[in-house]
Parts: C-alpha cells; structure tokens; sequence
C-alpha cells in the first residue's frame, strides 16, 4: 500500500469513528420503568450522552485529530496518531463500563424522576439498546486509524505537497529565466556579419531591418544596445 492510499485509510476510519461515535452518543441507550401500588407509573430514557458522556467527547476529539493529521508531518504526526490510539480507547472503555453498570444507570435516572429521596427505585422493566455496540465499533474504528497514523504517518505526503515541483520547489522552476526567443533570421545575419569581418571580405547584404539587426549583433558581442546614442 503507498503512503498516500495509506493515509486515506486511515483519514476514512477516523472521521468514520468519530461520527458513529457523536451519533451513538445522541440515541437512546437505556429506557426503564418502575411500577409499584399507590404510586404512578413512571419511564425514563437515558441518552448516550447521560450514559457514557467520554463516548461524546472522544468522538469530537476524533474530528479534531483528523485535522490535526492534515497539518501536521513527521514526528507530530506521530504524536497525533498516539492520541487517536487513546481516544479510540477511551470511547471502547466508556461503551464496556455502561455495560457493566447499565442497570445502576437506570435506577438512578428513575430516582430522579419520581423525586422522593425516601424511596428506594428499582426498575420494574429495563432495556437497553444496540447503540452502545455502535460507541464500541466507533472506538475500534478510530484505534486502527490511529495506529496506522502513528506508525507509518512520518511516510505521509503533508497537505499540499503535491503541488511542489519533484526536485526543486516551485517557486524556484517557476521564477527561472525563459530561453531566449530570438528570430532565427537575425541570429543567421550576426554570424554572417562576424565570418565576414575575419576573413575582410565585404559584409552581407543587411536585411530590411538594420536596426534590429545591429542590435542582435551588440548581444552577440556581449554589448548592451540600449547604452548605444
């Protein structure tokens, strides 16, 4: 794979992690209800971002290490890519701890909607949703564009490159002096002229146009016609 196909891959599975990840974030992850005698029935949802609210962030810090990849070149890069590797992380950890505590989650979030710090809420009925799978595959999609940058980033054309001239910038190609664009006539006629002049035979005949031939002859003798009265 060349370094550029390389770095569009890894560009791909950032952004891809991160959006998944931002959108995860804002979709309902947990919903329960509780339901006792004497008391109405109450049903909450809890969003990703109440849930788990590293998912959300890591998912914004992944936007910002993709542009951050488009500056940077070398080493910098490379740091870059060790904190997608984090962040990728980060967003698996958070998804793995909901799971572990997604019941605390909603008993909680059922307690501050029936508002009675006396009693104690457990939920009657509780599910919770594919969306935290999604934070999760987020979170792997950003760790492997973060190894790739990490890795082979300091190989990785830098924004821009592509228009620099192979071998030299350009700048320099294209400030370099254009080739002389002298008729091939008056070039013949200054020749002519010189063999004339050392052999002493009579000069050729002069073109229609003397002035502009003297003139090329003064180049020819490294002279500057414009200091000529």
């Amino acid at each position: 794979m060349t370094p550029r196909r390389e770095m569009t891959v890894a560009l791909v599975l950032v952004l891809a992690g991160a959006a998944l990840a931002l959108f995860a974030a804002g979709r309902t992850w947990v919903s329960a209800e509780w339901a006792v005698p004497d008391y109405p029935a109450v049903r909450v949802v809890v969003g990703g971002g109440e849930a788990a609210p590293l998912v959300r962030a890591a998912g914004l810090v992944g936007l910002a290490g993709l542009l951050a990849v488009l500056a940077t070149r070398r080493s910098a890069r490379r740091i870059v890519g060790v904190v997608l590797v984090l962040t990728g992380v980060a967003m698996v950890a958070a998804c793995v701890a909901f799971w572990l505590q997604d019941s605390a989650i909603a008993d909680n979030a059922l307690a501050t909607a029936v508002g009675d710090p006396t009693l104690t809420v457990h939920a009657s009925a509780r599910a919770t949703s594919g969306w935290p799978v999604v934070g999760c595959v987020a979170g792997v999609l950003v760790t492997v564009g973060g190894l790739l940058t990490a890795l082979g980033g300091s190989r990785w054309p830098a924004m821009g490159s592509r228009y620099d001239a192979p071998g030299g910038s350009g700048v320099a190609r294209s400030t370099r002096p254009a080739r002389s664009t002298r008729p091939a006539g008056a070039t013949e006629s200054s020749r002519a002229t010189r063999a004339a002049r050392a052999t002493g035979s009579a000069p050729p005949e002069r073109s229609s146009h003397p002035v502009a031939d003297d003139a090329w002859a003064a180049l020819d003798r490294g002279e500057d016609p414009t200091t000529r009265g």
